[in-house]
C-alpha cells in the first residue's frame, strides 16, 4: 500500500455570498484572499475564492463556492465534513472570544477535545461550523493581517472532522487506503493521523448514529470535499490504483484544477476526499498581486465582462 498521502492540503466549502466570505475569512479570521476565479465544473458561473496565508500554502488553504445567487441549498448531515478546525497559539482564545463577539460571530461553545482548548463558531453568512484550537506544536508563520494581531493569528489547519453514523469501512479505508493511522479516541471522536500527527496531519471521525445523512450535490451550507497532499503525479497515480484495488472504485480520473491536479474518491463515510498535487498560484498572477484580479476558468475564457455582470456579487476588501 502507498504510504505517501501527506498532510491536509485544502478544503472546499459551499457558502452563501462572496462578500460574506471575504468579511468572515479576511476581516474576522485574518486570512489572505490569494485567488478569485470560477468553479471549473459545469456551465454555471460560480465564484471560487481561495483564502490562506501569503502564498496559498498547502495545509493553509480554504476555498469557497458562494452558491446563494443560484438558490441552491444543501442539507448538512452525516457523510460530510462537519468541523473545519484551525490552530491558534496557546493563550489566544480570550482574544478570539472578544474579537468574535465584537464582530457578531456566533460562538456555539468552548470545550476541550484531546486535551486542547477550543472555541467553536459559526460562519455568519452560511452557518458552517469552524473551530479555533490552541496548539503549541504549530510553528508555521501566520499571515500578517491588518485585522488580527500576529501573536493571536491562525497558523493553518489543525484538523478536519467527518460526521458519520458508524465507523464501518471508514477505518479500513483510512488505514489501508489513505495511510492515516488510528491514534486516539475522545468520546465520540476517533482521531487518525499521518506520520507523527500534529497540526494539518490529523483527521477526526465523529460518530453520530442518530443524525440524518447530508447531501452530496452543490448547494449553500455544506463542505463539498477535503484534499490531502501528494508529492507528485506518480504517487497520485499509485494512490488511485491502490484505493481502487481495495474496492473503492468511486474514484475520478485526474482533473486539472489550474493550481493543483486532483483525484477524488467517495469514501465509505460518504465524505469526498481528494489527493492533490500542488502546481501553485503564481501560474497566472505574480506573487505580490495574488488575489487582485478575477481569473477566468478555461470553459469561460472569452466571457469575462459578461460573467462579471451575471455574477453581480462584487467583493469589497
Amino acid at each position: 500500500m502507498s504510504d505517501r498521502i501527506q498532510g491536509l492540503h485544502h478544503i472546499t466549502l459551499c457558502t452563501a455570498t462572496a462578500q460574506g466570505d471575504v468579511n468572515f475569512f479576511v476581516k474576522v479570521l485574518g486570512m489572505n484572499l490569494v485567488k478569485r476565479t470560477l468553479l471549473y465544473d459545469g456551465g454555471e458561473p460560480v465564484y471560487h475564492l481561495y483564502f490562506s496565508d501569503a502564498t496559498g500554502s498547502p495545509g493553509n488553504l480554504t476555498t469557497v463556492f458562494p452558491w446563494r445567487r443560484t438558490g441552491r441549498k444543501a442539507k448538512a448531515g452525516t457523510g460530510q465534513v462537519s468541523l473545519v478546525s484551525y490552530t491558534v497559539p496557546v493563550g489566544s482564545l480570550e482574544f478570539w472570544q472578544e474579537h468574535l463577539t465584537r464582530h457578531r460571530v456566533e460562538i456555539t461553545k468552548r470545550y476541550e477535545r484531546f486535551g486542547q482548548r477550543i472555541i467553536q463558531l459559526k460562519h455568519p453568512d452560511c452557518g458552517l461550523t469552524f473551530e479555533l484550537v490552541e496548539d503549541s506544536r504549530d510553528t508555521r508563520k501566520p499571515f500578517k493581517s491588518p485585522y488580527v494581531p500576529e501573536q493571536y493569528a491562525i497558523r493553518g489547519f489543525h484538523s478536519w472532522t467527518v460526521s458519520l453514523r458508524e465507523l464501518g469501512d471508514m477505518d479500513f479505508f483510512l488505514q489501508e487506503g489513505w495511510n492515516y493511522r488510528k491514534a486516539d479516541r475522545d468520546g465520540s471522536f476517533v482521531r487518525y493521523q499521518v506520520d507523527s500527527g500534529g497540526p494539518a496531519h490529523m483527521v477526526d471521525m465523529l460518530l453520530e448514529p442518530d443524525r440524518a445523512p447530508g447531501n452530496w450535490s452543490y448547494g449553500e451550507g455544506m463542505v463539498h470535499h477535503c484534499a490531502f497532499g501528494v508529492p507528485n503525479l506518480d504517487v497520485q497515480d499509485k494512490v488511485k490504483f491502490e484505493v481502487e484495488g481495495l474496492g473503492f472504485t468511486d474514484c475520478s480520473d485526474r482533473k486539472h484544477r489550474g493550481y493543483f491536479q486532483s483525484v477524488y474518491v467517495r469514501t465509505p463515510s460518504g465524505a469526498l476526499f481528494e489527493a492533490a498535487h500542488t502546481i501553485g498560484f503564481t501560474v497566472d498572477e505574480p506573487a505580490d498581486k495574488l488575489g487582485r484580479e478575477f481569473i477566468i476558468s478555461p470553459q469561460f475564457a472569452d466571457q469575462k465582462e459578461e460573467l462579471l455582470r451575471r455574477l453581480n456579487d462584487p467583493i469589497d476588501l
